[in-house]
């Protein structure tokens, strides 16, 4: 929910209408009402789904199939990881949610919420922090959704937020730029900033995730001409500057071509996906790679598959994206229940099955080709739990599937990456083992940020608590939306400078929690950053 406070009441009002309207008649040319109507629901609900009363259908059957689960025991389990830095990340009292991520670069890591940037150093001390305003030069209004990465091969740090224009005329370009050394130190001044149009005007481009390969920045996105129309999902892509030494004068805005791949499709060639997620590399490759969810009308991820999609470098220097995915074989998994919390009047939000996150890396056990690292909430356990995979994407085959599940708390809102260390062709290390990161309540809990890890072939380790909120998350949106809207995403990249001479390496997480407080009219979630090794 990104409005802000001032805002709220009458936006949320319309908005929440909407959601039972008919979708009929708004398209790409819809009416200045239509538009408006369009980018205050964005504003205030987050992520869209196409089919809003298939969703709430989907919903209730989780909620009636969470009661009769019966969860396992958590059974054999593994080392814990060891928590290596621990502190308080960057906040907002007036919007929500925060969609925490970071990226940890050789010197510092920066965190992206809603809507600032914070840079720290490997010590989790604040170097600078700003709005995103101030390093765009754009109006944080309407602002939304912030990525951010480590680039490992070009050695800069790249973000990304997507900007709805305003309320008479949507455009849902992308601002996006990039440090101008592999150690920024102050926003704006150590970054170049650009502004990128896709051809996206009249639509929201919602839930934009940033991935890369060695020669672009991928952009996955979901198309909305209307609040509940789902078009399609689009990848939108930018060619990266080349070069690794720091720079003091940016490239000009024409100097990086751009374009995109439209319509993604499942394998079936006709259906359509939804939710592309570009994969973040560790390892630089000209080959990269996209996963998806085969729910044609985005509101309700089922199934016993994902959709894989290769990128590539055609010879006019244009990225080569698949249009059509190939299917990986995974266990059935569909949309999860809210998740319950102790003294809660809300439940909270846990998406719709999509996935979150995506981490290309070497893990040395199965070769020298990257894998994919990724994970979405789904039912089960509790009530909610997160799976993760590692997927070749050679074979299109899921190597491991994971469920991080507790018998009394719902999982959910995880991140997962491997202690992959990439210096150069001949300094490489680690990449067998994964760090997750994720939140848990229940009726009998206060939400609170937990991790496991998994080394090799061993079992997942038991939780290990990070930071335990001490009440229930009771904030404006909760009351607004008669629901606790909860990250739509968390962080968790791998450590580019973690010591080849220890056993493991190392990831760099960051989650949300809550203050406990309950206050109708302000945000009342926090956020955390945190380093472990496996």
């Amino acid at each position: 929910m990104r409005t802000r406070v001032p805002q709220l009441f009458g936006a949320t009002m319309l908005c929440l209408c909407l959601v039972a309207a008919p979708a009929g008649g708004q398209g790409l040319n819809g009416t200045a009402a239509d538009k408006e109507a369009l980018v205050r629901y964005k504003l205030s609900h987050g992520y869209l789904v196409g089919d809003p009363a298939r969703f709430e259908r989907l919903k209730e059957a989780a909620i009636a199939a969470a009661a009769k689960l019966h969860p396992r025991s958590a059974g054999p389990v593994g080392l814990a990881p060891k928590i290596r830095r621990s502190w308080e990340g960057l906040h907002e009292d007036d919007l929500s949610p925060p969609d925490p991520t970071g990226a940890i670069g050789p010197r510092s890591f920066i965190q992206a919420i809603n809507l600032q940037l914070g840079i720290y150093d490997r010590s989790g001390g604040l170097i600078d922090s700003a709005p995103f305003s101030d390093l765009t030069g754009s109006g944080d209004d309407f602002l939304s959704d912030p990525q951010i990465l480590w680039d490992p091969g070009t050695k800069r740090f790249y973000y990304l937020i997507l900007d709805v224009g305003s309320l008479e005329m949507p455009k849902s370009t992308m601002l996006w730029g990039f440090s101008k050394s592999r150690a920024p130190t102050s926003i704006p001044g150590s970054f170049c900033n650009y502004v990128s149009d896709f051809g996206w005007g009249g639509t929201i481009a919602d839930y934009p995730k940033l991935g890369q390969t060695s020669d672009f920045l991928l952009i996955g996105v979901n198309i909305y001409p209307s609040p509940a129309t789902f078009l399609e999902s689009d990848v939108g892509w930018i060619a990266k500057p080349q070069g690794r030494r720091a720079i003091t004068t940016c490239p000009s805005a024409d100097s990086f071509k751009t374009g995109k791949q439209t319509m993604l499709l499942n394998d079936d060639g006709m259906t359509i996906s939804s939710t592309p997620e570009p994969a973040k590399q560790v390892d630089p490759s000209s080959t990269g790679w996209i996963l998806a969810v085969p729910d044609s009308t985005n509101s309700g991820a089922s199934g016993t598959k994902l959709e894989l999609y290769k990128v590539t470098k055609n010879g006019d220097g244009t990225a080569n994206i698949d249009k059509v995915g190939t299917p990986v074989t995974v266990p059935f998994y569909s949309l999860p229940p809210p998740a319950p919390q102790k003294d809660g009047v809300h439940s909270i939000d846990t998406l719709d099955g999509r996935l979150t996150n995506a981490i290309s890396a070497v893990d040395p056990s199965h070769g020298s080709s990257p894998v994919l690292w990724a994970g979405h909430t789904i039912l089960g356990g509790a009530g909610a739990e997160y799976r993760w995979y590692e997927i070749d994407p050679s074979t299109a085959t899921a190597l491991q599937s994971n469920d991080v599940t507790d018998a009394s708390l719902y999982v959910f809102n995880g991140g997962v990456a491997p202690d992959r260390v990439f210096r150069s062709a001949s300094k490489k290390g680690f990449g067998s083992n994964a760090v997750a990161g994720f939140t848990t309540s229940s009726t009998d809990a206060y939400p609170a940020i937990q991790m496991i890890s998994k080394l090799g072939s061993n079992p997942q380790s038991a939780f290990v608590l990070i930071k335990q909120s001490p009440g229930p998350e009771e904030g404006f949106d909760c009351f607004e939306l008669g629901k606790c809207r909860w990250g739509d995403y968390a962080g968790a990249a791998s450590d580019p400078r973690a010591s080849l001479r220890k056993a493991t390496g190392r990831v760099w997480l960051s989650n949300m929690w809550t203050d406990g407080d309950t206050d109708p009219l302000a945000a009342t979630w926090r956020t955390w950053n945190w380093a472990a090794s496996p």
